[in-house]
């Protein structure tokens, strides 16, 4: 019998420890896409709940194949489970659905699908990020104390334990050491959300901690910036650069003949603007070269386009080390502090087609638009980025609704708009008082609400303390005179958790 006949033939009789045993001495470059798979079977089925080594090996080995098992029912299926056990029901979902499209009708992968729409449903992490960050603080305290405050390495190792622990909690974020330990830098990514985690962290440093070092969100800008890049072992020329800034705060990018990967223009922008300015402007920008001139295309950006002769578009363009001071000028808000950014709010206007849930609304407001264009374009079975990054981390995103009573009040009428934004701003601060009582207001940030034709609603991150919280907007509404009231997470699969109903 082959190898891996051996292997299925094991993995169906349940001795999983065989299966290991006969793969893993085999050299990677030995092991089948099949072998692989076979192995990471044994792994889901060796692991424990709660024991994320197991499933975690089983995923490390399986998702490389994604292309070549493409409409694999098992692979999906083996996939999602090591998801689900790795408490990741939002991808585990969007497997099992892969899984059900490839063997429709097969029961255990619709029992799974179910268990995952429910757990995703109640919005109840695993663990918190408060418990998580209770944990590690605690943790990182003790381990401090053995170390002797005279020490003249004491501020280094102190700087280390504490980076290491956040980047255990938070895989996908960099800590930066700077200033001989005495600041942590937190790198945000790519989205808001990032900087909202963060800002927990910071806001829950114990006193102890915050006398040794300050925490900063976001990569600052350098003072210094080479005009040399190195990207991916290459080197690259940014001196000849030029920008041109718009009014309406547009950055055009020239160089004779472009040749600078992205990537490279991406970390220029750090190191000029840092991080939480460049979110908070979210500007555009374009890249042009002479041939933009000497022959534009239906690509050349239209401020190019402008410009007869090139000399003239140059003569208002600024060299990279005068950018910021330029970029200033044309009204780009520079020096955001994180805290700051968090409190910036953009409005929304939606086209209500629908009567239910969220699909209702016609006006909303929003300090974390990203979470809201994802929820609005996604299916119910797709893979959402931000949720599934904050749900990993121990973060419920999701939004209380209610609908009032009176008849009379219309989605038209300012009195209906007045009185749910009234309703909102009540249930906000019950909610705060309630928590204030346990030293824990931190625990949730509100990002605004909307107001749609049957219900008004209000959005939040809640980051520990959630039986509280759900507790108080239950008491709350219980004594307002409202025909429907629950939460729901930001998922189109999840049901409304209702607390009143009329």
């Amino acid at each position: 019998m082959e190898l891996l006949e051996q292997c299925k033939e094991w993995n169906d009789n349940e001795e999983y420890k065989k299966v290991v045993d006969a793969l893993e001495i085999l050299p990677e470059n030995a092991r089948t896409p099949e072998m692989d798979s076979e192995l990471a079977r044994a792994y889901n089925n060796l692991g424990e709940p709660g024991d994320y080594k197991m499933f975690g090996q089983a995923l490390r080995l399986l998702l490389p194949y994604e292309e070549y098992f493409r409409g694999n029912h098992r692979y999906y299926f083996r996939v999602a489970y090591s998801y689900f056990y790795l408490d990741e029901h939002g991808l585990a979902l969007h497997y099992f659905k892969q899984a059900l499209d490839a063997r429709p009708g097969d029961e255990d992968t619709i029992d799974m699908m179910n268990e995952c729409v429910n757990r995703l449903t109640d919005g109840v992490v695993e663990v918190s990020m408060s418990q998580k960050l209770d944990f590690f603080w605690k943790d990182t305290q003790e381990e401090i104390r053995k170390y002797d405050k005279n020490s003249k390495d004491y501020q280094a190792k102190v700087a280390d334990i504490t980076a290491d622990g956040i980047r255990d909690i938070f895989q996908k974020i960099n800590v930066n050491i700077l200033s001989d330990g005495r600041i942590l830098e937190l790198e945000a990514g790519d989205d808001k959300s990032n900087v909202f985690m963060l800002e927990y962290i910071k806001d829950t440093v114990p006193d102890t901690l915050r006398k040794l070092f300050d925490i900063k969100v976001g990569i600052s800008p350098k003072e210094n910036i080479k005009d040399i890049m190195i990207y991916e072992d290459e080197e690259y020329d940014i001196s000849e650069l030029r920008f041109f800034v718009s009014d309406d705060r547009q950055i055009i990018i020239y160089a004779d003949e472009f040749d600078i990967p992205l990537e490279v223009i991406e970390q220029l922008f750090i190191d000029i603007f840092g991080e939480i300015d460049l979110m908070a402007n979210d500007f555009e920008f374009d890249i042009a070269d002479e041939d933009d001139f000497n022959a534009p295309t239906e690509d050349t950006c239209k401020i190019v386009l402008d410009y007869n002769e090139k000399e003239d578009f140059l003569k208002e363009c600024v060299d990279y080390n005068g950018l910021r001071d330029r970029a200033k000028s044309k009204g780009f808000r520079l020096g955001t502090s994180a805290k700051e950014y968090l409190k910036m709010y953009s409005g929304y206007q939606l086209q209500s087609i629908e009567e239910d849930i969220r699909e209702d609304i016609y006006i909303g407001t929003t300090c974390l638009p990203s979470l809201i264009s994802e929820y609005i374009s996604s299916g119910p079975f797709d893979i959402m980025p931000i949720m599934d990054e904050l749900y990993r981390n121990g973060v419920m995103a999701g939004f209380f609704c209610f609908s009032i009573e009176g008849g009379e009040l219309t989605n038209s009428s300012l009195e209906y708009e007045f009185e749910i934004m009234n309703i909102r701003n009540q249930l906000m601060e019950y909610i705060l008082n309630e928590l204030d009582k346990l030293g824990k207001t931190k625990d949730i940030a509100f990002l605004e609400g909307a107001t749609g034709k049957i219900c008004g609603y209000l959005d939040f991150l809640i980051f520990g303390s959630f039986m509280d919280i759900m507790n108080a907007a239950c008491e709350f509404f219980e004594e307002k005179n409202i025909k429907l009231a629950g939460y729901k997470t930001f998922r189109k699969i999840s049901k409304l958790v209702t607390f009143k109903e009329e």
